[in-house]
């Protein structure tokens, strides 16, 4: 047959060969035996998986080639579940993965995949990308079949048409002889804009006439090489590690001079270079110890205790009282002119606590009374006659743990006025006088000596101390922090 009638014929059977692609319906998963028998166009939108009926010229990769001639491209196949320099197969057998495309490569871009998997079909993917796991097709039982065989095709892209680049960026360390390099595609503009650290963010966007293919990266960060230089042969790295250090202090709080004294330890750590391990390791640690003092915070003082005055049980008239007088720590301060709690401590109950107070002052005794009628600790009024009773805060006269509390505490024991003194009980009996009343004698002393009042208490109004002051033990103050550490 003449040549020129053969070029005809094979331009008619492309013609018909193309029209056939256009109408033929593409297979879906669920696709019968009658789907089509020639792969999708390039129309098929790039990257998706098409299912295509296995027919046995489509085992050859120039069968791909012939129908792909337009884009010039150049198919290659590998047999079973192997590997190329092209691309790879899971270790499951059911997935291709391409390589990114080598500039480097007949073509510019990958044109189409190939998975064969099973006896009815092929999955076509047109413009696949590099980096993409495509599942084989599905076997004549509907599950995901081991692939077979795959074929994957570069292709060329036409001059009227932008051709497909794929942006890579890529350096070496610098090395002793030299400085490191930088490897970037050709047919990419590339601009370049300072990073952390001393590094270099690239950006790659495509140069007239070109695109890039969907989903590849577009832009690093570089490192500063200069700090990234090889190991020259030398038996120590360039840097040493810096040492490990670490701190601990304690401090101790001396209430008496206000003061602070800080006690700081450092060790530190040198690394040392261990020729067995070629690495540096921690040497032995050294320490080394400050002294400092500074005056105490606010915080710190408040753990220190107050400063007691004199505290004692007075009486004035016949009304017992508790005289006091307290200081707070020196440099404490404290925003109220009455910061005290004054608690009378209960060893078998309820404490009885009065707030509110001021620095020093006097307290009516828990259970006296100074109003009509009047009332002593211990005693209760039936009938209009005082008797006796455990009740009424009884257990404050048997000598009781008195606390002064703002922030600071201080505690002492305060004893009851004694029985003889006029305020110690009411009047009872058939007389006016009440039990234990003092003689004139023991009175006019009284009033001569004060019995001991302490110069705390003034007599509100005028009124004089009519009655002696009790024994008064008064313990050594405790210090609830006397020294914090």
């Amino acid at each position: 047959m003449p040549a020129v009638r053969m070029k005809s014929l094979k331009i008619v059977a492309g013609a018909l060969v193309a029209a056939a692609l256009v109408v033929a319906p593409l297979v879906t998963a669920g696709a019968t035996a009658d789907g089509p028998t020639a792969p999708p166009t390039a129309a098929v939108a790039d990257g998706v998986p098409q299912l295509v009926k296995w027919v046995p010229k489509s085992n050859g990769a120039a069968y791909w080639e012939d129908l792909y001639s337009a884009h010039m491209v150049k198919c290659y196949k590998v047999d079973g579940p192997n590997s190329s320099g092209h691309g790879s197969v899971s270790t499951d057998g059911k997935t291709v993965t391409l390589n990114r495309f080598d500039q480097s490569w007949p073509g510019d871009h990958w044109e189409l995949l190939v998975i064969k998997a099973g006896d009815l079909w092929n999955s076509v993917i047109v413009h696949p990308a590099a980096g993409v796991a495509y599942d084989s097709p599905v076997n004549n039982g509907g599950q995901q079949a081991q692939v077979s065989h795959w074929i994957v095709c570069k292709g060329q892209t036409p001059e009227d048409q932008p051709r497909a680049v794929t942006p890579t960026l890529t350096w070496t360390l610098p090395s002793c002889e030299g400085e490191g390099e930088l490897f970037q595609t050709a047919g990419v503009t590339w601009l370049s804009a300072p990073g952390a650290n001393g590094s270099t963010i690239w950006m790659a966007t495509p140069a007239p006439g070109n695109v890039f293919p969907q989903g590849v990266p577009t832009q690093w960060t570089v490192p500063d090489l200069s700090k990234l230089t090889e190991n020259c042969g030398s038996d120590e790295p360039e840097q040493q590690p810096r040492p490990q250090t670490s701190e601990s202090s304690r401090t101790t709080v001396d209430c008496t001079s206000a003061t602070a004294t800080v006690r700081t330890t450092t060790t530190t750590a040198e690394f040392v270079w261990d020729e067995t391990a070629e690495t540096w390791q921690p040497g032995e640690p050294s320490s080394s110890e400050v002294e400092t003092d500074r005056p105490l915070t606010q915080a710190e003082l408040g753990t220190c205790p107050l400063v007691p005055g004199e505290i004692q049980s007075v009486c004035v008239g016949d009304v017992p009282y508790l005289g006091y007088a307290v200081s707070l720590p020196e440099g404490l301060v404290v925003d109220s002119s009455t910061p005290v709690t004054i608690t009378f401590v209960n060893p078998d109950g309820e404490d009885y606590v009065v707030a509110n107070q001021p620095l020093s002052g006097k307290l009516l005794w828990p259970g006296a009374s100074d109003g009509n009628p009047k009332m002593w600790p211990g005693w209760d009024l039936v009938d209009g006659e005082y008797v006796q009773t455990d009740g009424n805060f009884a257990w404050t006269r048997a000598g009781v743990t008195v606390e002064f509390e703002v922030n600071p505490t201080y505690a002492t024991e305060v004893e009851y006025p004694q029985a003889t003194v006029l305020c110690a009980n009411p009047p009872v009996g058939s007389g006016d006088e009440p039990a234990g009343t003092p003689t004139s004698t023991d009175a006019e002393a009284l009033a001569v000596t004060g019995g001991g009042v302490s110069p705390i208490i003034v007599a509100a109004g005028g009124t004089a101390l009519l009655a002696g002051v009790a024994v008064v033990a008064i313990a050594a103050y405790r210090r609830r922090h006397a020294r914090a550490e």
